[in-house]
Formats: C-alpha cells, structure tokens, sequence
C-alpha cells in the first residue's frame, strides 16, 4: 500500500488511482476509498482539493480524446514525471571549488584556535 500521507499535489495529481477517482466519480469501490483516507487525514483536504483540480482541468482539456488516447497520454506524462532528474544542489564543476573553500575555511579556524589556545596557555604561565 501506497504511504499517500506525504503526498504532494502533483503526487496526487500523477498518482493512477486518484485519476481514476477524480476521472470516475461513479466509482463507489474508489470514492469509499478516498474517502476514507480523507477521514483518516483530514490535513491532507487542501492538497487533495487542488490535486482534483489539476487533474480535473487536464481531462475537460482533452475531453475530445478517446478513453484510450487519455490512458496514453497520462502514461506519459506520468513517464515524463518519472524520468526528471534529480537536481544536484551544486554543480560538478563547482563542487570542488565549494569543497576546497570549505577546507580552506576549516584550517583557517583550526589555525586561529590553536594560536588562540596557545597564546591562553602562555599568558596563564
């Protein structure tokens, strides 16, 4: 079973069984279940809310779409949403120039320490 409790709105938004809810309001079996979970996570209303929004403009935007030409096109956006890459928070050519500031920085501080705790320790004697 899915954790949908840390689920953002595009989570929601991508997620096949919510689709399939927000797409199919008839759907007793699929409403019972949403609604149960909203019952159990009633801090989750607002996210559900804008997600059913979100997926609700994309389908009346393509509603002239047949039901199989709809399943296609979510299966790629929902592989389109899976293939994004991670960002990395620095770049690769920047990263060794952080890293090696960051050492530079450390010994600096460590130097300054240690002239500090000696020139303590000579005044003391």
């Amino acid at each position: 079973m899915k954790n949908f409790a840390h689920y953002t709105v595009e989570d929601f938004a991508a997620e096949p069984l919510f689709i399939q809810w927000v797409q199919q309001p008839d759907d007793v079996e699929l409403s019972n279940f949403w609604q149960v979970w909203l019952t159990h996570h009633p801090y989750k209303s607002h996210e559900i809310a804008e997600a059913r929004t979100l997926v609700g403009q994309v389908s009346d935007s393509y509603s002239g779409l047949s039901s199989g030409e709809m399943r296609t096109l979510w299966k790629r956006v929902l592989e389109s949403v899976n293939t994004i890459p991670e960002i990395d928070p620095l770049d690769q050519e920047v990263k060794p120039l952080a890293s090696a500031f960051y050492l530079v920085r450390w010994l600096t501080a460590l130097i300054v320490g240690l002239i500090l705790v000696g020139f303590i320790v000579w005044k003391l004697y």
